[in-house]
């Protein structure tokens, strides 16, 4: 037994020593054959991929390396020597310069048990329920964890680490709070504390899987509130908490203390799921792959849901072949390897397909041993069935059911794994040789080689996808004197799988990929694309150049020129080859209107300002009532909104849209938008109060505090409400402009939604008041009094449209129709000329502010024509129409003899 010991405890040191020399790859394994006294054991290991970078400090990297050692030991006395030895290694133990190994634990032991394998979790470890679900159990039972399962083969099946945390909670009891509960030395403080930890721990003990320490940490007062902490290991669950709970309910209910079972608090929220047991929030577990899978899963609690924030499980065919594909470099016959491993990765990745394209790990995988391919062939002649078999390879793992993973692999910013993919069909193509032609057609790829054989005809090829999207590459003759091979291959969707990064303009590539290599130097390419949609504009001919954003790749415009050729066909000419495509922006459905929007928010912008100038200067002439005041009062803030909003609008469309600044503009340009719409409301609830509740009545005061609560609070709670829930997440603002975000958060409908249930009310509320206009005058007045009336009716309908937001119904007209640039042209001119709006029928409509500015200007002449009565006619006013309004007084006063008309009729005038 002591020989054996000795030769694994020589196994666990030469391994760390070994491991400082390999490559940090995905995976490392390798076979010892020791010899101690007359005793001659084999011994194998792997170091199963992927290897776990835990942190990074400065410029040191950590890792956790999973060591698998195989023995053929039968006698297992040999494991508490072999715990105790890793214990006394004296950590951290340096095995090369800059390489230090921290610590060394024993996790899982795996022997053979008839046709299966058992594998034990040691203390502090155990598998997930799906592992033990999935595998069984040694128990045979269902279980949230388990720390014994029995498999056919224990290959990459590693014990976790039991995630342990403390669970903070609290109940209440209907006993009356003392003093003596505040002092921990009490008799009352130390019997309470030792009757509830005895009761708590009597009750989980039996129902809840996981407890390990129970503490009672105080009491508050509210009858008396008992704190609580639990120390678990993350494999309780809320139904089991809710029973124990029940337990110590009934059973402290026997000791004298009345538990409210209602208040028990701590545990809801928690993550709980079958697959990744019970977490508490932010806390994360690392958990094993599904079976053939190799690698781990770390889950995060976030808000009672566990999700994924990394996975690294990769199929175990494809990283039994990375593992094959590492030692190309050391192999003294690459040649004779390489074929057969192309062989191999095509028939898995076909076999395998769903598999591999569901997992983005795997997909990084299967990139990695092309990369090594690419890099091992260039020493090698490409044959015809090493071309297919690469180009099929890549053909599985592009497609559109592999857009999520992709999406998952762009989405890290330092990962560059598409662009390795692309830069490795290039490399590999310019090994290919062939002596005629060659070609190749699958559902995303099509490839076409030739070799030259004739210098003086021009090289052209072309390429058809489904009939419709086409593409061409054309070298003219004057380029190919050295009687190359060329290569040309067509991807239809690898510019799905190719991020656009820092894209602020919502540019697309509009057309295929076309890759052309040649074994020689290239100085002139013609290519023609087809654009897929003919609804974007602005063609921009580019490259993928695999040097930019620190080596992770982009698209570049460098030495391409794009020419039109007629409504659906870019042609590029570059100066040099690569992989080639065209980026489209969407149409502007309205170009005309960015110059409108400019000179109406400057016309309106001063209009504003000369609105708030002559409120100024008239304010103590027009404000002779309470009805009045408020109606300037909010003339006065629905003007200043308006003109606060219209210089954010104007800043934000200066600034660049991924920065800081942005999403402040944003909130200030939404906040006084809105601001603008609630004084709108104002204005029509105001007209409602006058009009409609003759006999309701508030004071000035009174007004003035809804005003403002409705005219600055509805907007101000939103406006925070919505950069709250979406900032975090770093979705408030939209990717190219300083403006609410509509395609990720649809946090937009925080604006729209406000505007059109006002525009409604507002709409209500006019018809309500022209309905009651009629009724209080129509046949109860002369003719004289009902064209009046209805002048009345006309004023107030072309003074409310622009306060109460009724153009801005043509904003729901772009979103239904983007394209239709009437609707577009319209919309901008009546939101842009808003300011315009309000200082003509909000301020110079106002025959009082007229007069009082004749007034204050002394323009006493004219101002007493327009106010002169003579005969028993009063002429005192300038309508809407610009006409002169006349009201023989003595008709008004025999029309009716009801006052409820003369008094609803001077309630109008006090405006």
């Amino acid at each position: 037994m002591a020989m054996h010991a000795v030769n694994l405890y020589s196994i666990i040191l030469l391994l760390l020593v070994n491991f400082s020399q390999a490559q940090v790859l995905h995976g490392y394994e390798d076979q010892y054959n020791l010899t101690v006294g007359s005793t001659s054991v084999n011994h194998e290991y792997q170091i199963h991929a992927p290897l776990r970078q835990k942190r990074e400090v400065t410029s040191l990297q950590e890792y956790v390396i999973d060591i698998e050692v195989f023995v053929t030991i039968p006698d297992e006395s040999y494991l508490d020597g072999l715990k105790q030895f890793l214990k006394k290694i004296p950590y951290p133990l340096n095995v090369e310069q800059n390489v230090n190994v921290t610590d060394g634990v024993l996790t899982t032991t795996c022997t053979q048990n008839g046709e299966y394998t058992q594998c034990k979790c040691e203390k502090d470890y155990a598998w997930s329920s799906t592992i033990c679900n999935k595998y069984r159990s040694c128990s045979g039972e269902y279980a949230i964890t388990c720390d014994c399962i029995q498999v056919a083969s224990p290959d990459g099946l590693y014990c976790p680490a039991k995630s342990s945390f403390v669970l903070k909670m609290s109940f209440s009891m209907d006993k009356e709070f003392v003093p003596a509960l505040n002092n921990i030395s009490s008799p009352e403080y130390n019997q309470y504390k030792s009757d509830i930890e005895d009761t708590i721990i009597q009750s989980y003990s039996g129902t809840v899987m996981g407890i390990q320490t129970v503490a009672v940490t105080g009491f508050r007062s509210g009858s008396v509130i008992v704190d609580y902490e639990i120390a678990t290991t993350g494999t309780l669950s809320s139904s089991d908490l809710q029973a124990g709970n029940d337990k110590i309910t009934s059973s402290l209910l026997e000791k004298g203390y009345k538990v409210n079972a209602a208040s028990f608090t701590g545990f809801q929220g928690l993550c709980n799921n079958s697959d990744y047991g019970v977490g508490q929030d932010l806390g994360i577990i690392i958990t094993a792959c599904p079976a053939q899978q190799i690698g781990n899963i770390n889950v995060q609690c976030k808000n009672g849901e566990w999700c994924i924030i990394n996975n690294t499980c990769v199929l175990k065919e494809i990283n039994d072949i990375l593992s094959n594909a590492q030692k190309l470099a050391s192999s003294p016959e690459p040649v004779t390897e390489l074929p057969i491993l192309i062989e191999q990765l095509n028939n898995i990745s076909t076999v395998f397909i769903n598999n591999i394209t569901s997992s983005a790990a795997t997909i990084s995988s299967v990139v990695d041993i092309l990369t090594i391919f690419s890099n091992a062939a260039k020493n090698v002649t490409i044959t015809e069935t090493e071309l297919g078999g690469f180009i099929e390879t890549v053909n599985n793992i592009i497609g559109s059911e592999s857009t999520k993973s992709w999406d998952a692999l762009n989405n890290q910013n330092a990962d560059s794994t598409s662009s390795r993919l692309l830069q490795s069909v290039e490399l590999f193509a310019t090994s290919f040789s062939t002596n005629s032609f060659f070609k190749l057609e699958t559902n995303n790829i099509n490839l076409n080689a030739i070799k030259i054989t004739n210098n003086n005809i021009a090289y052209n090829e072309s390429f058809k996808f489904n009939n419709t999207v086409h593409g061409s590459v054309s070298i003219p003759s004057s380029e190919l004197s050295t009687l190359p091979v060329i290569v040309s291959i067509a991807y239809l969707s690898i510019s799905d799988i190719l991020p656009l990064r820092n894209n602020t303009t919502k540019e697309k590539v509009n057309g295929i990929v076309l890759t052309t290599v040649v074994n020689s130097v290239i100085k002139k390419v013609s290519l023609d694309f087809e654009m897929k949609n003919t609804f974007l504009d602005k063609p921009e001919c580019v490259f993928w150049n695999f040097t930019l954003f620190n080596n992770t790749g982009s698209w570049d415009t460098s030495g391409c020129t794009s020419v039109i050729l007629g409504n659906s066909n870019v042609r590029c000419q570059c100066e040099h080859l690569t992989s080639f495509s065209i980026l489209m922006s969407p149409k502007d459905p309205c170009k005309i209107c960015t110059y409108i929007t400019y000179i109406g928010l400057g016309i309106s912008i001063g209009s504003l300002v000369l609105c708030l100038l002559i409120e100024a200067i008239v304010w103590q002439s027009v404000n002779k009532n309470k009805t009045s005041y408020i109606r300037h009062v909010s003339i006065v803030n629905l003007a200043l909104s308006l003109l606060i909003a219209d210089i954010w609008f104007i800043i934000g469309a200066a600034i660049n849209a991924n920065t800081a600044a942005c999403s402040a503009a944003t909130f200030f340009t939404h906040f006084f938008y809105l601001a603008l719409f609630f004084w709108m409301l104002t204005l029509a609830l105001l007209l409602f109060f006058r009009v409609v509740l003759v006999f309701k009545d508030l004071g000035k005061s009174q007004m003035l505090a809804i005003a403002f609560c409705l005219g600055y609070g509805c907007p101000l709670i939103i406006a925070v409400v919505s950069v709250a829930v979406t900032a975090p997440k770093s979705n408030y603002t939209r990717t190219d402009a300083c403006w609410l975000n509509w395609d990720n958060t649809m946090v937009l409908l925080a604006f729209v939604i406000p505007a059109l249930v006002i525009i409604t009310i507002n709409l209500i509320i006019l018809i309500v008041v022209i309905v009651k206009m009629l009724r209080r005058t129509i046949g109860d007045m002369s003719r004289a009094e009902e064209t009046s009336t209805l002048k009345v009716v006309a004023r107030c309908i072309a003074i409310l449209t622009p306060f109460l937001g009724l153009t801005w119904g043509f904003g729901i007209g772009t979103v239904v129709a983007p394209d239709n640039k009437g609707i577009h042209v319209v919309f901008t001119v009546l939101n842009a000329f808003q300011g315009f709006f309000v200082l003509v029928f909000g301020t110079l409509l106002d025959s009082k502010i007229r007069d009082a500015l004749l007034k204050k200007f002394s323009i006493s002449k004219y101002s007493s024509q327009q106010t002169s009565t003579t005969g028993g006619i009063s002429s005192d006013r300038y309508n809407i129409f610009g006409k002169k309004k006349i009201h023989r007084l003595h008709e008004v006063t025999n029309s009716s003899d009801s006052p409820l008309n003369i008094g609803f009729y001077s309630k109008l005038n006090q405006n």
